[in-house]
């Protein structure tokens, strides 16, 4: 890849994630004017379907997939649509900055999976961060400070699973197609999934103030944006620099959540998040050194 591209992906992926930290602090403001989880992520799974949908239809694209993979793709919308929920519901518990960084621990849990099933045998590094991740969650969530919210904590946790879930069943099952028709199927089972569940429980909530439609309007356009920015940066910049990239999210969540929502961390949970985002890192980088070397020992 040319240099150039891997900078302007990376600059785009940096943006990506820090509009996708916004999409969760404009959640917090969207429930405090009124909206709910649900009225949310149908608002912002129409959002992104759309742009998805116009981007295809403007770059003369096809949403055409074999069947099985189509079958995959609504499938595997059903599942992002309970980590989104997941996610956008502990959001309302804890706060943001601590539910996407629990959030973030997915590529920890895809590691114990291939453990526990087999696939790999843990090395020490690998141990050594998932400790270095528990000690940090720890700390982060103030364990010992008595302010620990369960609630949200397992929907945050619930959120990170699901996620897992996809990663898992996305490589399996989909593989490495065109990601925008991929994208178009899972964002149109995620918004049937959401409006059925809304119809039956009579679960919407829309904004009662103007500021509430604002911050509804603003978090799912970021949410939206930042799907389709994701897509033109992993073909800039490739897998290894975006994955990277993305770990600004978190520290963004950090940061917006502090600024915006007055939302302060004490040092010691600081310190946490760092150790959680430092283990996160190093297990990423060594799944894509184990790619490297498997990927030059087959050609």
């Amino acid at each position: 890849m040319a240099r150039s591209n891997i900078l302007i992906g990376t600059a785009l992926t940096f943006g990506a994630a820090i509009a996708f930290a916004g999409n969760s602090t404009a959640a917090k403001l969207a429930y405090e004017g009124g909206a709910n989880p649900l009225t949310f992520l149908t608002m912002r799974s129409v959002l992104a379907g759309l742009l998805v949908l116009a981007i295809v239809l403007l770059t003369g694209r096809s949403l055409h997939m074999p069947l099985r993979r189509r079958i995959a793709a609504l499938g595997i919308g059903v599942l992002a649509t309970v980590y989104s929920y997941g996610l956008l519901s502990a959001i309302q518990f804890i706060p943001v900055a601590l539910a996407v960084l629990i959030f973030y621990t997915f590529p920890l849990l895809t590691s114990l999976y291939t453990w526990i099933s087999g696939r790999e045998k843990p090395t020490m590094a690998s141990i050594a961060a998932l400790v270095v991740a528990f000690v940090g969650l720890v700390l982060a969530l103030d364990v010992q400070g008595g302010h620990l919210n369960i609630e949200g904590v397992s929907l945050a946790f619930i959120a990170a699973l699901g996620l897992t879930a996809v990663v898992l069943l996305n490589n399996r099952m989909v593989g490495a197609s065109d990601p925008h028709p991929v994208t178009f199927h899972m964002m149109v089972s995620m918004t049937v999934i959401s409006v059925i569940v809304a119809l039956l429980s009579g679960g919407y909530a829309l904004p009662d103030s103007g500021t509430g439609w604002f911050h509804l309007t603003l978090g799912t356009s970021l949410y939206a944006v930042a799907i389709v920015t994701i897509f033109i940066a992993f073909a800039l910049a490739g897998t290894v620099a975006t994955s990277l990239t993305m770990n600004v999210e978190p520290v963004s969540s950090v940061i917006l959540g502090f600024l915006i929502l007055g939302q302060a961390l004490t040092a010691w949970q600081i310190v946490g998040v760092a150790l959680v985002i430092a283990a996160v890192l190093s297990v990423r980088l060594a799944d894509m050194r184990r790619s490297h070397t498997a990927k030059e020992a087959s050609s």
